[in-house]
């Protein structure tokens, strides 16, 4: 973007946000993979994951890294990450069953040792994330296999886990998950969880109140289609929660990306800032969200009923902990938001 409409941009994104309150790049030592998850343990301590068997953690908010090699991993696409308690990390690979890439790793040592804790090669098993609830309790979820999400559960930390075979309804032609930003599934207190889709007409958003047992699904304002719907998302309090989405073959997509639940269905929040493909969304403190996606970061000040652009920076996917926000993206970009 150059000339006129350029500046414009630039002093719309100006006026949008304090100028303390900006992503600081951090230096992080692979420039050719595409990070996909995050996940944040402290202040200071956050570790990230993505193409080329990338694994790789920090204690010092970001001014070194050290590079975990995950054994027979190096290869791997790692599109699903969670560090469920101290030194322990889950990795999950997106890619086909049947090419032996659907597989979930474990680390309860900081990444000194590996277990391969899952593996499938089940005709159309492919991972898209992981979430826990605690320390011991969490799922992964793949795409849907004979109509039904594939599911798998755990109990121990991810040292162990089994399928599920939850009551669900159907999902549509064409619909599936975006392995974008390991937040097609998140979860929420007392065994709430989501699952967003695409691919349908409309993006959707499917919702268990019983740990993954049963669920139930809506349709939300967030168009779909081949390439495009819900990407990501985040639970809230009350039972609430806010979806992102649009299309990751058309960025500049002019239609509406944000949108939340309050329990009795699905609103799109205003915006003031042009619509575009948003993949992660994170919570900075109790009131201020950020989303993040490949034309920038918008930020909401109210618990997501309102949002605006304040950046251009490019990231997939973002975890906040406690205060601390980290992006990730393509290239090996990795952000820390600075107030």
């Amino acid at each position: 973007m150059r000339g006129v409409a350029a500046l414009a941009l630039a002093g719309l994104l100006a006026a949008a946000a304090p100028a303390q309150a900006a992503w600081r790049l951090l230096d992080f030592p692979k420039a050719d993979v595409s990070l996909r998850a995050v996940a944040v343990a402290g202040p200071n301590a956050f570790q990230v994951s993505g193409s080329k068997g990338t694994y790789a953690v920090t204690a010092d908010a970001g001014r070194t890294w050290r590079q975990v090699v995950v054994p027979g991993g190096e290869a791997l696409d790692f599109r699903g990450l969670a560090a469920p308690g101290p030194g322990a990390a889950i990795l999950t690979s997106a890619g086909d069953g049947p090419a032996g890439q659907a597989r979930i790793y474990r680390t309860g040592d900081g990444g000194a040792t590996w277990s391969l804790a899952f593996e499938t090669k089940l005709p159309g098993a492919f991972l898209d994330g992981v979430a826990f609830w605690d320390r011991d309790h969490g799922l992964v979820f793949g795409d849907p296999i004979d109509g039904r999400w594939f599911l798998l559960g755990t109990s121990d930390g991810g040292r162990s886990w089994q399928r599920v075979e939850p009551k669900q309804p159907p999902l549509l032609p064409g619909e599936a998950a975006f392995a974008a930003s390991n937040s097609a599934l998140f979860l929420g207190p007392k065994a709430q969880a989501w699952i967003v889709s695409g691919g349908a007409p409309q993006g959707r958003a499917f919702h268990s109140a019983d740990g993954g047992k049963t669920w139930g699904v809506a349709e939300t304002p967030i168009a779909g289609g081949p390439t495009g719907g819900v990407f990501g998302g985040l639970a809230l309090n009350g039972g609430r929660a806010v979806i992102v989405g649009g299309d990751h073959k058309n960025e500049l997509r002019a239609a509406p990306n944000i949108a939340l639940a309050d329990g009795k269905g699905w609103t799109l929040a205003a915006q003031a800032a042009p619509a575009g493909l948003l993949e992660g969304v994170g919570r900075l403190d109790a009131h201020t969200l950020l989303a993040v996606g490949p034309r920038g970061t918008s930020l909401s000040r109210d618990d997501g009923k309102t949002w605006r652009q304040v950046d251009s920076e490019a990231f997939h996917a973002i975890a906040c902990d406690q205060g601390t926000c980290v992006a990730a993206g393509a290239k090996g970009r990795v952000g820390l938001w600075v107030r």
